[in-house]
């Protein structure tokens, strides 16, 4: 790699572990991979694709990488961001309660909304504003397990949606007296959700394993119906025109290991299914040298038969045809083919999704010129998008 793009990785492995601080806090989750709760896989979720749009930011950077410190604090802010939107596309209700909260506390002139030195929004008594020490989290878990209470009268008895001037400032007097110093605006909406009982009026999935986690889901799983088919057929071409499109390692951390909820395969035999692409051609797509495919011989776990096999491979169409058996790959083991972290591959995958996810969901007019523009432009860096 060149020297740039190893300060591009060296940045994200330092930024990683304070995205991760942040969404374990702001999450009460562990984001450990063995931690199968719902809440927990939505958090990873959210960390791989924070990763993912810091690493776009980088490879969009022209010149010299940014100063770590800088990137730090816009690693920090990219992650309040997500959590925010998370909290406001899974929580409807919540996120309405942290707008009147937000307009309440901004509109008082006893209370405050201010940034603190992590760029965090906080909140709590205008005199707190300068220096005075935030509140404890075993206070705030206190008031949210209802192991302490507020004093009786100061939670209104009625739905969000009525509560007036007074009672919110009565509310809010008596939890930040509670509290004792300001806290961030996220874990005081939390407070006040658990203190007011507030419910989402949200219907939960019946397959909770069910995962919209990549690009072919929608397309392959779909189950169409047959006048369906023909464009079913067209967006699968694009999509396969967006994956040629792609660099050569974001390819292969790709179609190595597409996700396919469910499936021990994934779902990269679409392609072939549906006339897309052969087999050969998804080989070829990929371009693994010899001495790749040495390695994955040695490190994969071969059936005999197979092994018996390699002896009479000669072309790389053959190689492939036999490393197709045994997709999807473990990301540790196409690192080690790319020369790469496991972290770094993810980090790759995670951001051609974004590219291909993009690219299907703007209009195609006309098929041709269309896949022409994606093959031209999919993976061209534009200079001054924000996030």
């Amino acid at each position: 790699m060149t020297v740039q793009a190893v300060a591009r990785e060296e940045l994200l492995q330092q930024v990683g572990p304070i995205v991760r601080a942040i969404l374990m806090r702001k999450s009460g989750m562990t984001l450990a991979a063995d931690d199968a709760r719902a809440d927990n896989v939505d958090a990873i979720d959210l960390y791989q694709d924070i990763l993912a749009r810091l690493w776009e930011r980088l490879l969009e950077a022209t010149g010299e990488a940014p100063d770590v410190r800088d990137f730090k604090g816009y690693a920090a802010q990219v992650a309040y961001n997500a959590w925010s939107d998370h909290l406001r596309e899974k929580y409807p209700r919540r996120a309405s309660l942290k707008n009147r909260l937000r307009y309440f506390l901004g509109h008082q002139s006893a209370y405050a909304i201010w940034e603190n030195a992590e760029n965090e929004l906080v909140a709590g008594l205008r005199k707190w504003q300068f220096g005075a020490p935030a509140a404890t989290g075993e206070r705030l878990v206190a008031l949210r397990s209802k192991r302490e209470r507020l004093p009786s009268g100061t939670v209104p008895a009625k739905a969000m949606e009525r509560f007036d001037a007074a009672d919110w400032q009565r509310l809010l007097d008596a939890l930040f007296a509670r509290l004792g110093g300001p806290t961030s605006v996220d874990d005081l909406v939390g407070a006040v959700a658990d203190l007011i009982g507030l419910r989402e009026d949200r219907v939960e999935s019946l397959d909770e394993d069910a995962r919209d986690d990549s690009p072919l889901d929608e397309l392959a799983d779909s189950a169409p119906r047959p006048d369906q088919r023909v464009e079913l057929r067209q967006q699968l071409v694009r999509l396969w025109a967006g994956v040629l499109a792609l660099e050569p390692e974001y390819r292969c951390a790709y179609l190595l290991n597409i996700p396919g909820p469910g499936k021990s395969r994934g779902d990269i035999e679409v392609f072939a299914m549906q006339g897309i692409a052969s087999v050969v051609e998804i080989g070829a797509a990929l371009g693994l040298s010899s001495q790749q495919y040495g390695l994955l011989w040695t490190a994969l776990e071969l059936e005999p038969d197979d092994r018996d096999e390699l002896a009479r491979l000669e072309t790389a169409e053959e190689c492939f045809c036999l490393l197709w058996r045994y997709l999807p790959l473990a990301d540790a083991l196409i690192g080690r083919m790319l020369g790469l972290e496991q972290q770094q591959v993810i980090n790759r995958r995670m951001f051609a999704m974004r590219k291909l996810a993009s690219a299907l969901a703007k209009p195609a007019s006309n098929e041709r010129s269309r896949e022409a523009e994606m093959s031209d432009s999919v993976f061209r860096r534009p200079g001054s998008r924000r996030l």
